[in-house]
């Protein structure tokens, strides 16, 4: 195949005319269309004269092997505006999530997270959660589930697992939608541990020691991330869960009776066939018979008032200084109160509510 000579374009004389270079018409000089032969003579752009190529080449393809032009021009026209598109026609255009451990940080639930003037008189739940940033090292959006999963070898040679949720700080509460996370855009998150046990509890675990697995999709499907961490303290494994200290002391008084019943707001500590109780220390007793109050009317409102219970108080740590106060200033406001109320008073050492002192209010008259 002989290489197409090009025709030069045509020299314009003194009178403002040029010969065409098809024809070899005299034309105007200005002229990008010979007016004699219909020839198009204007100077084309390199990415023109390349297009036109390909047309020619379209054409010999339609004419001996019926491929069609049009779509032999689309495909050369993508081509040719292609420099963005390269990793989607590789499919290199995808997501590659991976995760970091920053460090441990703790929240105490109704101080942290609560303005000072609305922040309780102590505190029941310490959250433990270590700071991480999800990273995107792809070329698309992914997806993050908020859930994930580690595993580690302990001293005794076996495998423990823990399952772990993502938090928002601000509520406390679980994040349950999945997180986007856009090219080289770190996403910041906090991990808390849902719970842990080994392959005898039932508890899967991760290909590799040491290494947590992270799900989430792309454009092209669900991924499955493998992050390998090192022990320490920004191993997921070593943040510990939730301690609740209500929890505690529900156990310790409460026995045989339903604990942490929650009607929609703050749980009911114990329940039993006679009382609703509240647990707090001594020296917050209003707030015991407050709380014990309240939930006392929501539970009757709950039950349709087919069932009733006597708001009950179980104050700890009679054995300060101000103890005797405290109590001495309870007794007078419950003396003549209505409704019933029963009150037990359980020093530090007294486990068990059969060996806490016991009053019924109001006092019944000598």
């Amino acid at each position: 195949m002989t290489k197409e000579a090009h025709p030069k374009p045509a020299e314009p004389d003194s009178a403002g005319t040029k010969s065409c270079p098809k024809c070899g018409s005299t034309i105007p000089q200005l002229a990008v269309v010979c007016p004699v032969c219909r020839s198009d003579i204007g100077e084309k752009t390199a990415g023109e004269m390349r297009r036109d190529r390909l047309l020619k080449v379209a054409a010999f393809l339609k004419d001996w092997i019926s491929f069609p032009a049009a779509a032999f021009t689309a495909i050369a026209a993508f081509i040719l505006a292609a420099e963005t598109n390269v990793l989607q026609i590789l499919r290199l255009d995808t997501a590659s999530v991976t995760m970091q451990f920053l460090r441990q940080d703790l929240i105490n639930v109704g101080a942290d997270d609560t303005s000072a003037s609305r922040q309780g008189d102590e505190i029941f739940v310490p959250v433990p959660f270590l700071r991480s940033v999800l990273v995107n090292e792809g070329a698309s959006v992914a997806t993050v589930r908020p859930e994930f999963m580690c595993s580690q070898m302990d001293s005794n040679s076996k495998t423990i697992t823990g399952h772990f949720y993502f938090i928002d700080i601000q509520t406390q509460k679980k994040v349950l939608d999945d997180i986007e996370v856009d090219p080289k855009k770190p996403s910041f998150v906090n991990v808390a541990l849902r719970d842990m046990g080994s392959k005898d509890d039932g508890y899967g675990a991760t290909k590799e020691p040491n290494t947590c697995m992270l799900n989430y999709s792309d454009k092209y499907g669900a991924k499955i991330a493998t992050i390998a961490y090192t022990a320490g303290d920004t191993s997921p494994m070593e943040i510990g869960g939730v301690d609740d200290t209500r929890v505690a002391r529900r156990d310790m008084y409460c026995a045989g009776m339903a604990k942490g019943l929650s009607l929609g707001g703050e749980p009911i500590d114990c329940l039993s066939d006679r009382n609703l109780i509240a647990i707090e220390p001594v020296y917050l007793w209003e707030h015991a018979l407050e709380r014990a109050l309240k939930q006392s009317g929501e539970f009757r409102q709950f039950t349709q008032g087919t069932a009733t219970r006597i708001p009950g108080l179980i104050l700890q740590d009679c054995a300060e200084g101000s103890c005797e106060q405290n109590v001495q200033e309870m007794t007078n406001a419950l003396r003549h109160f209505t409704p019933n109320v029963t009150v037990w008073l359980c020093p530090p050492a007294k486990t068990e509510l059969s060996k806490c002192t016991k009053t019924e209010f109001p006092v019944a008259a000598p």
